[in-house]
C-alpha cells in the first residue's frame, strides 16, 4: 500500500527522471531521483519511499539486477517496484511481472498512466 506518497525514480536519462516529478509533485508526491542502479540501495537507506520507478536498461547495473537486490533485502522487499521501460511487448510485460515487478510502465509515459499506476498501488 502506498501511504506516504514518496517515490524514487531511477533512470540514466535525465528527462525520464524529470517527467515523473513534474507529473507527481503537484499531487503532493515527494519525488527523489538517482541516475544509476548502483545508487538505489543507498538512496533507499536514506529515504522513506513506498515505491520505486525503475528503468530496466541502465549502463552500470540493470534494473533487473536492482530488482533482485531489493526483493532479496528484508528491509526493502515490501517496497512497490515498477518497471519503467521503453521496450515492452505483452510477453516482456508478463516476464517482468514474473520476475517480481509490481507493474510495468511503458515510456513515453502520460500523466494518466502514471497516476493510474500509483493509485492502483494504493489498493
Amino acid at each position: 500500500m502506498i501511504n506516504s506518497k514518496s517515490i524514487l525514480v531511477v533512470d540514466d536519462n535525465g528527462l525520464n527522471r524529470l517527467l515523473p516529478g513534474l507529473i507527481l509533485r503537484p499531487f503532493g508526491w515527494d519525488v527523489h531521483e538517482v541516475d544509476n542502479g548502483l545508487e538505489v540501495l543507498d538512496a533507499l537507506h536514506n529515504l522513506n519511499v513506498d515505491a520505486v520507478l525503475l528503468d530496466i536498461s541502465m549502463p552500470d547495473i540493470s534494473g533487473l539486477e536492482v530488482l533482485k537486490l531489493i526483493r532479496n533485502s528484508e528491509e526493502f522487499h515490501a517496497i512497490k517496484v515498477f518497471a519503467y521501460t521503453a521496450f515492452a511487448t505483452v510477453e516482456d510485460t508478463d516476464r517482468l511481472m514474473g520476475l517480481g515487478f509490481d507493474a510495468v510502465l511503458i515510456k513515453p509515459i502520460t500523466s494518466r498512466k502514471l497516476l493510474d499506476l500509483l493509485s492502483e498501488g494504493e489498493n
